[in-house]
Parts: structure tokens; C-alpha cells; sequence
């Protein structure tokens, strides 16, 4: 009976003992694991940070949109569209808002109009705007795509398509002096205020 007593004490001992063992290491564990979470906790970029890595990846995808662009240019620097319009991808005169980039800013800026769905969301991103000046000034084909990577919400996108597809008039471009249809791209980011 003794016997069998001490073989108990000493089972029970090394269960204490091992028990133990893992509260040590279950604290060692759940040290590390906090530490991990504290870091984590420290790395959350601000608003001001996401929006200036938003800015450089638009800034990105605008040149290299531009970049293939320009590159279709050289090898091919007219198509002709659905409609049998033979339409240059840059002309020697380019199309431009009348006023200017200044004067389009302020008219997309009066008349772009935050989907109240995308603020709920809280939906950012840069639409890139496709369209064609045709060679009375008008604007038509109008188009919404995203760049490489990026998937933005599709009000903004029909929001987008509104806001361009109601331009006023532009000045065309010109090839040789005549008024040409000239395909455009626009950037247009909408961001939360």
C-alpha cells in the first residue's frame, strides 16, 4: 500500500510539474502574442497616410497608362470607332476644355456629385474617364475603366460617366489644320472630404 502511495505522490508531483511547465510557456506564448498585437496595433496608417499611398498609386497608374498610350501611338496613331469616324489617339494639336485644366477642375469639382452609397461605404478611387472629342467639340463614347489592380465602386463609375458625358463643348483637336476626332483620357479621384 505504501508503495503504491508513493507511486501516486510521485505521478501527481509530475503532473504539478508539467502543468506547470506549460503555465511558463502558455506566458511566454501569450507575451509574444501580445507583443505582436501591440506592433500591429502601431502600424495602422492614419487617414492622411492611406490618402498619400492612394495619391502615389494614382500618380503610378496614370503614367503608365499614359506610357501604353503612347506607346499604341507610335504604332498605330489612328483607329476607326463603331460609328466609321476615323479617330486619332493624339493629334498635333491636342483637345483641350475651354479655359483650361483650371476652368475643368472647377467644372467637375461644381458638378461631380458624391453617390451617397459610395460615402457609405466609404468608397475611394481614381475612375479614369475614356471618351472621344469629336470635331465640333462635343464629347461622346464616354467610358469608365480602372486601372490595373484596382477595382473602384460602380456608382462612382456611373458617376464618373454623369459628369463627363454632360461636359459643355471643348475646342477639338487638330491634325494638318483640320479639326480631328481625338480620343482622351481623364483621371477623375473622388475622395471623402
Amino acid at each position: 500500500m505504501k508503495k503504491s502511495l508513493n507511486i501516486f505522490v510521485v505521478a501527481a508531483a509530475l503532473m504539478v510539474a508539467q502543468a506547470c511547465g506549460k503555465s511558463e510557456k502558455n506566458k511566454e506564448e501569450n507575451a509574444s502574442t501580445e507583443t505582436a498585437v501591440t506592433a500591429v496595433a502601431v502600424t495602422v496608417p492614419t487617414l492622411a497616410e492611406k490618402r498619400a499611398k492612394i495619391e502615389k498609386a494614382r500618380a503610378e497608374r496614370e503614367e503608365a497608362r499614359k506610357m501604353a498610350l503612347e506607346e499604341r501611338w507610335k504604332t498605330t496613331p489612328t483607329y476607326t470607332d463603331e460609328e466609321g469616324m476615323i479617330v486619332y489617339y493624339k493629334a498635333e494639336v491636342s483637345p483641350s476644355f475651354v479655359g483650361g485644366d483650371a476652368a475643368m477642375s472647377k467644372y467637375l469639382n461644381d458638378n461631380i456629385k458624391y453617390p451617397e452609397a459610395a460615402k457609405a461605404q466609404e468608397a475611394e478611387g481614381t475612375v479614369f474617364v475614356d471618351f472621344i472629342v469629336a470635331t465640333d467639340g462635343s464629347v461622346r463614347n464616354v467610358v469608365a475603366t480602372d486601372a490595373a489592380g484596382e477595382d473602384v465602386d460602380q456608382t462612382l463609375r456611373d458617376e464618373a460617366i454623369r459628369v463627363v458625358s454632360s461636359m459643355p463643348k471643348w475646342t477639338p483637336g487638330r491634325q494638318h489644320g483640320k479639326p480631328v476626332h481625338v480620343s482622351y483620357s481623364l483621371p477623375i479621384t473622388f475622395q471623402i472630404n
